[in-house]
């Protein structure tokens, strides 16, 4: 893969592995509509034809939303599986969306446009590979933007969950397409800047055994993140919080 790495090899594997559940776990998620809420002030200040990257596209859900808006919309994301999805989800929306496949800091070298607006949502900015690669992110990020772009992501404030220790243990039912599922999410939790690991297991109905997945993390503090946007030359950053404070999305100009 051309360019640094800046997310973990083994993600992209992990999110190939459960790309075909993904949308069945993260249905009724509350973070997609407070992301399209903190967004939409942006949105409105653009022109009808501006272009729009969504650089962690996962299955497609916010990039559709976005075309649908009438953008000239891309759409990356580091997983195969995952993109598959998206493009199959965006067809049958009936979208055009320029899909491809790239790291974070491989940006630059994958596209040859530059946009109005650059996202990275679903808390995504979590699985940077370690922290020294956070300034190769956020110059990335820059160079594709136009020089009066915005860079919109979300982002768990994981000073409040080390603080409070609340990322718990859960178990739920979700219904799939093929019958109901039991769902535990469990996590190895780090200190800052270090690497943690989310534990999905799931049990289909009819089955005796959970299967595993699981998921590196790294947490990264607000000020992290906002001193590489100064280093990366955005002159403006703005936090918002969603309700609860458990997560903020970061606006940078």
């Amino acid at each position: 893969m051309p360019g640094a790495s800046s997310q973990k090899p083994l993600v992209r594997q992990q999110y190939n592995d459960i790309a075909t559940l993904y949308d069945m776990l993260a249905e009724g998620d509350d973070g997609m509509i407070w992301f399209r809420h903190n967004l939409e002030g942006i949105l409105r200040k653009m022109p009808g034809d501006a272009k729009v990257l969504d650089c962690s596209c996962g299955t497609g859900d916010q990039a559709i939303w976005l075309a649908q808006q009438g953008f000239d919309v891309h759409a990356s994301d580091i997983s195969d599986g995952m993109l598959e999805i998206a493009v199959q989800k965006a067809v049958k929306a009936g979208v055009e969306i320029a899909f491809f496949r790239s790291s974070w800091a491989a940006l630059p070298e994958k596209t040859h446009e530059t946009f109005n607006l650059v996202v990275a949502p679903g808390n995504s900015l979590s699985h940077l590979e370690n922290i020294s690669v956070i300034d190769d992110v956020f110059n990335s990020v820059r160079k594709v933007l136009k020089p009066t772009g915005w860079f919109f992501f979300d982002i768990r404030n994981w000073e409040k969950t080390l603080k409070e220790d609340n990322l718990e243990l859960q178990e739920f039912n979700v219904s799939g397409q093929d019958g109901i599922y039991n769902v535990i999410y469990s996590y190895d939790m780090p200190a800052m800047n270090e690497t943690g690991r989310m534990h999905v297991d799931i049990r289909a109905e009819r089955e005796k055994e959970y299967k595993r997945y699981s998921f590196d993390f790294m947490p990264v503090s607000y000020r992290q993140f906002h001193d590489a946007a100064l280093r990366a030359g955005f002159k403006n950053t703005k936090r918002r919080y969603f309700p609860g404070k458990d997560y903020y999305c970061m606006i940078l100009s």
